[in-house]
Order: C-alpha cells, then sequence, then structure tokens
C-alpha cells in the first residue's frame, strides 16, 4: 500500500513535471513558428509529440489522484484543480499555436513530398484532442472560441494534404490512408499458389490379422454429402 505521504510526493512531482513539460512546448511552438517554410514540420511535430506526451503524463497524474488514500482527502481538491489548470492552459496552448502553424504553412507554396502523410499524422492527432473540447471543463464562450479554432486548424490540415497527392502505396494489400480513404497499392496482389499436380495419396489401411475381419469401423470409405443427412 502507499502512504498518503509518498502518493502526495509523487502527484507534486508529476505537476511540476507537467509544468516544465508545458513551458517546453511553447518555446517548440516558438520555433516551429519562426521559419513555417523551411523545416517548419518536422519542428511542428516535435510540439505536437511533445503535447501528447504531456496529456499521456496528465491522465497518469489523474489516475493517481483517483487511486489516492483517504489521508490525502485535504489535498486532493486543490491537486485536481492545479492538473486541470496545466491540462486547460495545455489545450489553450495547442489549439493557438496550431492555428497559428498552419495559417501560415497553407500559405506555403513548394511542400516537401511526403507532406501529405505527414500532416494526416497531426489531423489524426488533432482530432483526438479535439475531444477534450466535449468536457464541461470546457463550457462558455471561451470553449466555443476554441472548437471554433480547432474546427479551424483541421479546415487548414485538410487544404494542405488536398495540396499534395498521397506518396504510392507499394504494398500487395490496400491500405487506408490519413483520412480514411483506401489506397490502392502499385503492385498488383500476390496470385494464389497453384494447386499441387497429381492426386492425392490414399491413406494406407491399418494392418489387419489374417484370422480376423477387419473392423467396420476402421474402414476408409469415400464420403458424399448425402451421408450428412
Amino acid at each position: 500500500m502507499v502512504s498518503a505521504a509518498q502518493r502526495q510526493r509523487e502527484v507534486a512531482r508529476m505537476l511540476m513535471r507537467l509544468d516544465d513539460m508545458l513551458k517546453t512546448c511553447a518555446e517548440l511552438a516558438t520555433a516551429a513558428r519562426e521559419r513555417v517554410s523551411v523545416g517548419g514540420m518536422g519542428r511542428y511535430r516535435k510540439f505536437s509529440r511533445k503535447v501528447r506526451d504531456f496529456f499521456s503524463l496528465a491522465a497518469v497524474t489523474q489516475e493517481r489522484l483517483d487511486a489516492a488514500p483517504s489521508e490525502m482527502e485535504e489535498l486532493i481538491g486543490p491537486m485536481t484543480t492545479a492538473l486541470e489548470r496545466l491540462h486547460a492552459r495545455m489545450v489553450i496552448l495547442f489549439v493557438e499555436e496550431s492555428l497559428g502553424f498552419f495559417n501560415t504553412f497553407a500559405r506555403v507554396k513548394a511542400l516537401p513530398i511526403g507532406t501529405h502523410e505527414t500532416v494526416g499524422v497531426e489531423y489524426r492527432a488533432l482530432m483526438e484532442i479535439r475531444k477534450f473540447l466535449d468536457d464541461p471543463l470546457y463550457e462558455g464562450e471561451r470553449g466555443q472560441g476554441l472548437r471554433k479554432q480547432t474546427d479551424r486548424v483541421a479546415v487548414l490540415m485538410r487544404a494542405v494534404m488536398d495540396r499534395c497527392p498521397p506518396l504510392p502505396d507499394f504494398g500487395d494489400e490496400p491500405s487506408i490512408g490519413p483520412r480514411g480513404a483506401v489506397n490502392k497499392p502499385l503492385r498488383p496482389a500476390r496470385p494464389a499458389p497453384p494447386p499441387v499436380a497429381g492426386r492425392a495419396a490414399e491413406p494406407r489401411p491399418l494392418p489387419q490379422p489374417s484370422s480376423q475381419r477387419p473392423d467396420p469401423r476402421l474402414e476408409v470409405r469415400q464420403l458424399s454429402l448425402d451421408d450428412e443427412d
């Protein structure tokens, strides 16, 4: 069993780590927006990965608070409030910085090869974070504004993906693209192996003593569909 003091220190360390990650994400977002047209997408992905790491740790922190000993009853409320504030600050940071980045990235004339797939990965991540805005924590005018901004980011992402054709699918089977479309492979599917020539060997009957008649249960005989009745 974890004591109240141990759980308190554990959650406190997690909250401090979340605060540090929030500051790091802000720095990564600034770096991504400095030169969007030159390697900006790679820097944005570093930012978005750190954001996802933040939300993963936030989920673990919430689990620790939910399983806190009863002796921590007076601390659970303040720690939960601190966690919710950090969570909300990260959601706001992610949405606003993503909107600022893709407002510029969507106007870049020459996009690198693979942009369709790269942005597709970020599009799916955006949709997952968009679900946070359905929480009652984000009700009200500010929450509505964040939802509109998130939807705008999704529109910009789709516009970028529409400008860049997907990379060819070199596999043997169809695959699912970032937006759910089925991609047909360039190579045809592998043909089924041909059947083995010749008739299958008849099973060898079990040896029977010469002085006894064969057991009818051990006879090998051909079956037909009529035998199933």
